[in-house]
């Protein structure tokens, strides 16, 4: 078996998650990380055994020994450093979100149509074996009509404004890291919603440090989606119906446990654990597509990305949140 070669832009903490669930797969191998100060990328490249660092997050799309790019640079970066990977014709995985807007996110899938090339959002909770329970009992009926949808997701973060978390020109807020977990999980049970409300706590930079969603889809189901980067939250989602409801434990978007329950006890309960990170389904499925010739992936479609941060735009637009540079 020929290892897929990736290369890695940025040397943060889901890079560092991400090269070492890399490095644990038999068809995996990191050759490359990019990043804009070289002793910072050399520092990353020997602590997870990578070959080659370079000092510009240009210079890992541009080696002749990188099949893929996992773009794991902050938020604000993810635009042009996906469009530079594209422009090299380099298949791209972009961690979530892809950018910081729709129109952003609509014109690196134009580049990569133009291209050829796969592209796809690292969004790890939509390849989580959770999922699948969830789906088969939401499709079963087991709960009947979905009525509802609750999910909170939040813990109090490191308040510093030079780090990302509250950093507004590196499209920090809890929106766009946590919220969109909850967005997520509500586009893909419900679809996109047909009126919503929201609102959100600012800091004096423009900064939402706590976010709330109200939303009404075309079924007639509501949902209620919260994010927080100062609660120590739940960090449940529940799925009501109007014959029981399916509880996904925290943490919700990478359960290892999901119970159905009816007239508030549990019924059955199903066992969704998993050995390593979590990260390795999303990189198999990469490898997957890369492997049928795909240019992007049926069960990440590019279309759901880009709903996504269409209905996160409208979020945006009643809560107040801009971020400078959009």
């Amino acid at each position: 078996m020929t290892p897929v070669r990736w290369g890695i832009i940025g040397t943060g903490g889901m890079a560092a998650k991400m090269a070492t669930t890399m490095r644990a797969l038999p068809d995996a191998e990191v050759v490359a990380v990019g990043s804009r100060s070289i002793e910072t990328a050399r520092f990353f490249a020997e602590a997870h055994e990578i070959a080659h660092a370079e000092g510009s997050h240009d210079a890992v799309s541009g080696r002749d020994d990188v099949d893929v790019v996992y773009v794991a640079s902050t938020n604000d970066l993810h635009r042009v450093n996906t469009l530079s990977c594209l422009e090299a014709a380099k298949p791209v995985l972009c961690e979530k979100p892809l950018a910081l807007s729709a129109s952003q996110a609509a014109e690196m899938v134009d580049a990569a149509a133009r291209a050829g090339v796969f592209f796809m959002e690292a969004m790890w909770m939509r390849f989580q074996p959770f999922l699948d329970t969830v789906d088969e009992l939401v499709g079963s009926g087991s709960i009947g009509e979905v009525r509802l949808f609750q999910a909170t997701f939040g813990f109090p973060a490191n308040p510093d404004p030079a780090r990302r978390w509250f950093n507004p020109g590196m499209g920090g807020g809890s929106l766009l890291d946590l919220g969109i977990y909850p967005v997520t999980l509500a586009y893909h049970l419900l679809g996109p919603p047909v009126s919503y409300s929201s609102e959100a706590d600012l800091t004096p930079d423009g900064v939402d440090r706590q976010l709330s969603v109200s939303g009404l889809h075309a079924s007639g189901a509501m949902s209620t989606l919260t994010s927080s980067l100062l609660g120590d939250a739940a960090n449940e989602a529940i799925i009501s119906g109007d014959k029981g409801r399916i509880r996904i434990h925290s943490p919700f978007h990478h359960s290892h446990r999901v119970t159905l329950e009816r007239e508030g006890a549990p019924v059955a309960a199903y066992d969704t654990a998993y050995e390593g990170t979590g990260l390795e389904f999303e990189i198999e499925e990469v490898h997957r597509c890369l492997a049928a010739g795909l240019s992007e992936s049926p069960r990440m479609p590019l279309e759901d990305s880009l709903a996504i941060m269409r209905w996160m735009d409208g979020i945006r637009g009643e809560a107040g949140i801009v971020y400078p540079g959009e």
